[in-house]
């Protein structure tokens, strides 16, 4: 019996994997096995494996460059077809907006081969090198360009220019010829990277830990370099040197391990060498590890929203989109006002990733996980995230807020200050005039001179739905492996004439809930008509379940109860009345 070729698959995305795990078993002559991990994740998946187990790899465009560099083992690069980029070009032409298709060559030639065949005029960019990137993302935003059609690098660097993507898939086709020519390729030539020489620079400080780095090689710190403690602060290091390197500065809070660490980064120049190096200082958490209340968000994670990731249509959701971007280039505080689902919180993100604080962390305190107790903890710990300065602190859910908690928190900022020290956005479901929550908005308003933002419900900007279709499928088809180019016209249709109770958020679900039941190239008007009619029969309780008469008597309580608020749009005397109770027991019920 003729032994089998054994392939190790490094996939990109997701998608991709499980393509190889379906079509490989077609072929009695491969024995496959998969990993995902795009570019230097890839390369470090490679580095980790046992290669004496494989003859052949496969990956896609740069990581399979990068793979041949550290192993001698041929690799076969999965070339993007034709019906590949014809495919993410069908995607993108539904944008309502301009778009650009941004790669390495093997992307961008079939793009400038359709381009010609079709007399088509959008935009192509070619890099040769990851380091090529970011600076052409930045061109073509300032050129007004709101989507990037690329690979997973590529729409990896675009999110976090705050720009819409959409990732080119590889398909069947292309997963078949690479397997094929995996079968008959068998050596490629490994090349040694150069190790540069380190140099000691950091002056020590008593009270501070100091990493230095000459590339990625550690040249100096003051850690007890064999405590395993020490390799993991490293490794975060090291990660974090890219993005200090590209900025010039950087500070963000990092839970390593068990400890907290306020990082400050700074390039350190000694001669000809620049050296990212960094300080850190314990920060003590308020609570304990996954409690939801108190979350920190550093300028360099998801979610990477900008302002041009609200594609819109709608002149009252234009208008609003830019009276946010005017809002997030001052010092004032905001208040974000709209229905459940509306995007506030995606709003809430583009500000702080628009706004001259978007290079330190923001503090993302949720009311509806605050109790009295985490209110007073954190106005009064020594550690508390308060006491710093040049933050943004993002206290989301106010409706959630009783009054002794709106009492808590007015006295505070009226006291302190804090807001003049650091950048205050609050958001809350219902208008910025509720009665239920008078005080502390009126405080907000008045008090704090937050600039308002009410956000228009999904209802009032029909017009922004094919647009978000796209979007979503772009996201999603990746995810379930799915090539789902779109909806027919009548079930787009059906989408547009749906109210949309939940509004965005339940707008994805339904997306989502389409594609995993497409088993074509487009969604049909039955198939949106099945979903939707779900969506009716049971209205959610949130934007993501529904009430279920299996739980405990008390937790379907509580379901009710958030289900009837909600409908009243957080009116808490209005919500009282309906259910049969005085506003005080239902505070002491939501806590």
């Amino acid at each position: 019996m003729k032994q089998k070729v054994r392939i190790l698959v490094v996939a990109p995305y997701d998608g991709l994997d499980h393509l190889f795990q379906i079509y490989s078993k077609e072929r009695d002559d491969v024995e496959v096995a998969t990993r995902i991990g795009d570019m230097l994740e890839g390369v470090e998946l490679v580095r980790h494996e046992d290669l004496s187990r494989f003859d052949v790899i496969i990956s896609r465009a740069g990581t399979a460059d990068l793979i041949r560099k550290i192993t001698d083992l041929p690799v076969i690069d999965i070339k993007i077809s034709i019906l590949d980029m014809m495919r993410a070009i069908k995607l993108a032409v539904n944008y309502s907006g301009e778009f650009a298709i941004v790669g390495f060559r093997s992307i961008t030639e079939q793009a400038m081969l359709i381009n010609q065949l079709n007399h088509d005029n959008f935009r192509i960019r070619t890099v040769s090198d990851i380091s090529e990137i970011n600076g052409c993302l930045h061109e073509l935003k300032e050129a007004g360009i709101g989507l990037i059609v690329g690979d997973v690098i590529t729409t990896k660097h675009a999110k976090r220019f705050g720009l819409n993507t959409i990732l080119v898939t590889s398909g069947v086709e292309s997963v078949r010829n690479a397997l094929a020519e995996a079968v008959q390729v068998h050596e490629y030539v490994k090349e040694s990277r150069k190790r540069q020489a380190f140099i000691r620079l950091v002056h020590r400080e008593q009270d501070v830990a100091v990493v230095s780095f000459r590339g990625r090689k550690v040249v100096y710190t003051n850690l007890d370099e064999d405590r395993e403690q020490t390799r993991s602060v490293v490794r975060t290091l090291q990660e974090l040197a890219g993005t200090l390197e590209s900025e010039g500065q950087l500070r963000v809070i990092k839970t390593i391990g068990d400890t907290q660490y306020l990082i400050e980064g700074k390039l350190l120049a000694f001669g000809d060498d620049t050296h990212p190096t960094f300080y850190l200082r314990v920060k003590p958490p308020l609570f304990h590890a996954g409690d939801k209340a108190v979350l920190v968000k550093n300028a360099g994670e998801p979610p990477h929203v900008q302002f041009e990731a609200f594609p819109t249509a709608n002149p009252a959701f234009r208008q609003l989109i830019a009276l946010a971007k005017a809002y997030s280039e001052t010092g004032s505080p905001i208040l974000i006002c709209g229905g459940k689902g509306t995007g506030k919180n995606m709003l809430a993100h583009a500000i702080y990733r628009n706004s001259p604080l978007s290079g330190s962390p923001m503090i993302l305190i949720d009311s509806k996980y605050m109790t009295e107790a985490k209110w007073t903890s954190l106005f009064e710990s020594d550690h508390s995230p308060l006491l710093d300065e040049g933050l943004t602190v993002y206290v989301r859910n106010i409706h959630f807020l009783n009054e002794k908690s709106q009492r808590l928190l007015q006295t505070y900022l009226a006291l302190t200050q804090v807001h003049k020290r650091n950048r205050f956005i609050f958001t809350c479901i219902g208008g910025p005039e509720s009665p239920d929550r008078n005080a502390l908005l009126q405080f907000i308003r008045t008090e704090l001179a937050a600039l308002t933002l009410t956000v228009p419900d999904l209802n009032q900007r029909k017009e922004d739905i094919p647009s978000l279709v796209s979007l979503f499928l772009s996201e999603l088809n990746p995810k379930y492996g799915k090539q789902v180019l779109g909806l027919k016209p009548e079930a787009m249709e059906r989408l547009q004439q749906f109210h949309w109770t939940y509004h965005i958020d339940q707008f994805k679900k339904v997306i989502e809930a389409l594609i995993v039941v497409a088993d074509g190239y487009y969604i049909g008007a039955d198939e949106v008509e099945s979903v939707l009619a779900s969506e009716q029969a049971s209205p959610p309780v949130s934007g993501a379940g529904m009430i279920d008469l299996n739980k405990p008597l008390e937790e379907i309580n509580q379901d009710i109860i958030e289900y009837v608020l909600a409908q009243e749009n957080y009116n808490y005397s209005k919500a009282a009345k309906r259910l049969g109770i005085s506003r005080s027991t239902l505070w002491r019920k939501v806590r």
